[in-house]
């Protein structure tokens, strides 16, 4: 992410961050441990995120968000850009320019690696 803000390809502020940290995942030669394990960090960046930022986008985030589904973190994801998506067009919509939330575009991905993806 500060390699995009010095560039200018994203500036402060225009993002939410969706941090998910893949070093604390188990590798094993065990597949379905290492998948549970897998599972289990995606979730937890998940509800992190949801922590963090439920107050500010409300209460529809809120409610959306709540039937994740602990086996289906892809799926998870999906739920939680669409219920953030939609939380930031009401905000648009409703022209609260004094909410914390009115310059934000969407959520920014990052991981433990330099790789940063914006939706």
């Amino acid at each position: 992410m500060d390699k995009a803000v010095r560039n200018g390809i994203v500036k402060p502020g225009q993002y939410l961050i969706l941090e998910f940290d893949f070093s604390r995942v188990t590798r094993t030669p065990k597949i379905d441990e290492s998948v549970e394990s897998l599972k289990r960090e995606m979730n937890r960046g998940l509800s992190k995120f949801m922590h963090v930022y439920s107050k500010d986008l409300g209460e529809s985030f809120a409610s959306i968000t709540s039937g994740f589904v602990p086996s289906d973190p892809a799926g998870n994801l999906t739920d939680l850009i669409k219920a953030v998506d939609r939380a930031l067009q009401g905000i648009q919509k409703r022209g609260k320019e004094s909410h914390p939330l009115w310059g934000v575009r969407g959520v920014c991905l990052s991981q433990t690696t330099t790789h940063y993806y914006a939706f």
